[in-house]
């Protein structure tokens, strides 16, 4: 929906012509209304009519909104005058004294003293085309008049003339664009968090005076420190301010070359460059062979979609994200933010049978696009332009998608271990679901041998009755997730009914052996999470560590991983071919022939976290042995030491140690200019 706010000096409406086929009643040949009107030019766009109450209400809010504004006006500006007051009594400066603020018109003209809902069809060029269109006007009216505040509204589908007088103060027109949204119940407030031991407890947590999370005698102490801080992050009342300090990621992505941000193009959206592309790529693949070893089959659906389709509206409408919408001639699309939509409409045009079940559907969603708020916008983290593997399981009833649950569960783990990320669990539920499924769930805690967060909710308050997250502690401090899996026992129905209204969903129907029909539990899953968000995580899980522990990607990911140092220059032909010999093996390396010293070469293999380093001098190329450092990633550092100094009697030995080590990760070939730092592009 589109509107433009008008406060006026009245307003008068005068019937012409019938200009539609099928018109509102217009008994009254013109309408008058005196005093100060706030009148509403209102279009009713594609998706809007949907749910004529649910829209008709938003307009409301926004027109209630408006009216508030203009009416608290005067007051906000004598509050802005109060605080020049002051700043004018404490400068010594005289004649920077600020001028008081005034309004333009007297202060008894801001005011609202009725409301005209009138149809503006000029404002959108994507109009709905139902005929349930014309009862949003005086839905809107009815509304407003039920809330106290005098409305009318000027019938659809006539010809007509009208005379307003805009009053031309700071607010007299205003513009709004109302997105149609079907916002969940808030259950912030009513949940309540348990922390699970491994050995089957519930600890509860308590407060102090400053709302400050109390925790349990069990992990208070330094052992458990930083658990402490994850634990602050997510239960904690009182939510630590933001310093607007820049995440520690975004210079290493930076300094790495991995990627960066473009100023050509919207916040959020980023520019890759080489090692970056690699990175992703090799997830991209690592994640499809899992998935396929699990039993997924392949899909890949549009990257934007139409808001005609009522199901696609009613999911959309529902989802709490910001949209980017797509304008193509008389049509407007709007790109994905996830990929859900498209895959359940297919779903329901399919004849499913119950040996068809579990059906594991798996998209790597190249893009999705969600239009954050700025200021929410954060390096690796969040962005409105993202990479999600996404994968999707219908079940056939709750006992079914349990053990599919705890089979994706293991699933993820896997992945999360091979990223080499620390993980954090959180159940979120309903107090109900817990209890009756408290068994198996205490057991995964106990089998994982961690610590695991328990949210609980008093009824559920979205599509999911169970949604798990696997989230990662940053440098800062703060949680975000990675992997997460949320079991929908919504989605597939025709429709719900909340409050009384219905809400339709997808119809995603299953034939059993009996020839009766069942709705399927769907789950959602996101194994290892956005890729985006992998590397955020692989980056600042090292730099949250950096001081305690040798930071380093796996070597399976890492965009180099070997690089050979030849002693002096004369090497550097010898050193290539041995560059060459790994490269062709399938193992990324690079020859640092740079006019360097032997030291300066091994400290900037230790900056770029070269998982393994080969030291070529004279002695080498005459025996065929190698004298090989390697990173020891990950493990605590003891006096300064970041590598260990291995002995390889010759480079096929160690191109089939590499391999051992590489068995079951995907691979990606090294492009040739950065197969010598003194080729090697630089994107900085």
């Amino acid at each position: 929906m589109k509107m433009v706010l008008i406060h006026s000096n009245g307003i008068h409406v005068e019937k012409l012509k019938v200009a539609t086929t099928s018109p509102q009643e217009f008994e009254e040949n013109e309408i008058d209304m005196e005093g100060l009107v706030l009148v509403a030019l209102v279009s009713v766009e594609d998706q809007d009519t949907f749910d004529v109450n649910l829209i008709a209400n938003q307009a409301v809010d926004t027109i209630i909104e408006a009216k508030e504004m203009i009416e608290g006006f005067p007051d906000k500006i004598k509050e802005q005058n109060e605080q020049i007051k002051e700043r004018n009594r404490k400068i010594k400066d005289k004649s920077k004294k600020k001028e008081l603020k005034k309004l333009i018109l007297p202060e008894e003209k801001y005011r609202v003293e009725s409301v005209m809902v009138y149809p503006w069809a000029h404002l959108s060029k994507f109009l709905s085309k139902d005929k349930e269109s014309m009862d949003v006007f005086p839905k809107i009216a009815e509304i407003l008049n039920s809330k106290g505040i005098k409305a009318k509204y000027s019938p659809f589908g006539w010809y007509k003339a009208f005379r307003i007088e805009c009053l031309g103060h700071e607010l007299a027109e205003m513009y709004r664009d109302i997105k149609l949204a079907i916002q969940p119940k808030e259950h912030v407030e009513s949940a309540k968090f348990f922390l699970a031991s491994p050995k089957g407890e519930l600890l509860e947590f308590s407060y102090d005076e400053k709302d400050r999370v109390i925790f349990p005698d069990e992990i208070n102490s330094e052992e458990y420190s930083d658990l402490q801080d994850f634990l602050k992050s997510e239960v904690s009342k009182k939510k630590r301010a933001d310093k607007g300090k820049e995440p520690a990621h975004i210079k290493y992505m930076q300094k790495f070359q991995l990627v960066d941000f473009d100023p050509n193009t919207d916040k959020g959206n980023l520019m890759w460059y080489t090692k970056g592309v690699m990175m992703k790529n090799l997830i991209r693949q690592h994640i499809m062979d899992n998935c396929i070893d699990y039993g997924v089959i392949l899909i890949d659906t549009p990257l934007m979609y139409t808001v005609k389709n009522k199901r696609l509206t009613a999911q959309t409408a529902r989802f709490p994200a910001r949209t980017y919408w797509v304008l193509s001639g008389d049509n407007r699309y709007l790109l994905r933010f996830a990929g859900d939509f498209l895959q359940f409409s297919k779903f329901a045009d399919m004849n499913l049978s119950e040996k068809d079940l579990p059906l594991r559907v798996y998209e790597y969603e190249q893009y999705d696009f969600r239009r954050e708020q700025a200021g929410e916008v954060v390096g690796l983290q969040r962005l409105r332009s993202f990479t999600m593997p996404d994968l999707h399981s219908m079940c056939k009833d709750l006992d079914k998608a349990t053990e599919e649950f705890k089979n994706q569960y293991e699933l993820d783990s896997k992945l999360m271990a091979e990223y080499g990320l620390k993980s954090y669990c959180i159940y979120r539920t309903t107090q109900d679901f817990f209890e009756e499924n408290k068994d198996w769930i205490m057991k995964l805690i106990a089998e994982e041998n961690e610590y695991a967060l328990i949210e609980l909710w008093e009824e559920r308050y979205y599509y999911f009755i169970l949604k798990f997250e696997r989230a990662i502690l940053s440098d800062a401090n703060k949680s975000a997730t990675l992997a997460t899996i949320q079991v929908d026992v919504e989605s597939s129905r025709n429709y719900i009914e909340e409050q009384g209204k219905k809400t339709q969903k997808y119809n995603i129907r299953v034939k059993c052996e009996d020839g009766s029909e069942i709705y399927p539990i769907i789950l959602h899953n996101a194994p290892g999470g956005g890729v985006e968000r992998i590397i955020w995580g692989m980056l600042e899980s090292n730099l949250r560590n950096i001081k305690t522990h040798v930071p380093g990607f796996p070597v399976w990911i890492s965009p180099i991983q070997v690089r050979v140092l030849p002693v002096g220059s004369e090497l550097n032909d010898s050193c290539y071919e041995i560059v060459e010999k790994l490269n062709k093996s399938g193992i990324r390396a690079d020859l640092d022939d740079r006019d360097e010293s032997l030291g300066k070469k091994i400290r900037q293999a230790e900056k770029d976290w070269i998982p393994y380093s080969i030291i070529f001098g004279e002695k080498e190329l005459e025996s065929g042995k190698l004298s090989v450092r390697k990173r020891l990633t990950g493990e605590k550092i003891i006096k300064k030491r970041t590598s260990k100094n291995i002995k390889v009697n010759s480079l096929e030995e160690f191109i089939s140690m590499l391999n051992d080590e590489l068995m079951g990760f995907p691979r990606h070939k090294l492009p040739l200019s950065f197969r010598k730092m003194s080729t090697k592009i630089d994107f900085r």
